[in-house]
């Protein structure tokens, strides 16, 4: 989620937001830095280039994260302004904390973290690199708030995945093991070794 400085137009902050495919970690010292790419044109692309702030919610990897993430996989651009924001809280399970000048916090059992950054300042591209028809945004995080879903029970949580078109939970964990042979852990216990 991000907020513009202000909409010519009205002279007010409109919020964009959208479900990216992909989040990659580039770096972790001296500060965390995190890139996605978003299609142009785009109106949550235009709002990040012009307040420098975005909001990154990891989601949960169930029923609650999917449902977020497939709200706002709907754009912002067929819908009014509002109508993003409120078909997120229509039945009560997700607020949105609108703050002065900065991006909104989503509140909801779908939400695991939220990673608040601000656009790189290393020139040229200033944070936003164009390639094709597509623009890298490199941001800075500045703060990690912990979620709403994060503290829901006592297991380990991982983030919401999606893959050949649906949303999906972390399955099993694929390690190496002697002999360069795979082996496939699921329940802490050693399934078959494949090559």
């Amino acid at each position: 989620s991000t907020s513009p400085p202000s909409d010519s137009n009205q002279n007010r902050s409109i919020p964009r937001a959208m479900t990216m495919s992909s989040l990659t970690s580039l770096t972790l010292k001296p500060t965390p830095v995190v890139s996605f790419n978003i299609a142009v044109p785009s109106l949550t692309l235009d709002a990040v280039s012009a307040s420098r702030r975005f909001n990154v919610h990891v989601l949960a990897d169930d029923a609650d994260g999917a449902r977020i993430a497939d709200w706002l996989a709907g754009g912002n651009f067929k819908r009014g302004e509002k109508e993003v924001w409120e078909g997120l809280m229509k039945d009560g399970s997700c607020e949105v904390e609108f703050q002065d000048d900065q991006p909104p916090i989503l509140r909801a059992n779908g939400v695991l973290y939220v990673l608040r950054c601000r656009l790189l300042d290393d020139a040229p591209a200033n944070g936003l690199v164009k390639v094709r028809d597509h623009v890298i945004v490199l941001g800075k995080v500045q703060e990690i708030v912990k979620g709403v879903g994060a503290g829901r029970g006592q297991e380990e949580r991982f983030g919401l995945l999606y893959t050949d078109r649906k949303y999906r939970q972390l399955g099993q964990c694929i390690t190496l093991v002697e002999g360069g042979e795979q082996g496939v852990i699921d329940d802490g216990t050693e399934n078959e070794s494949r090559s």
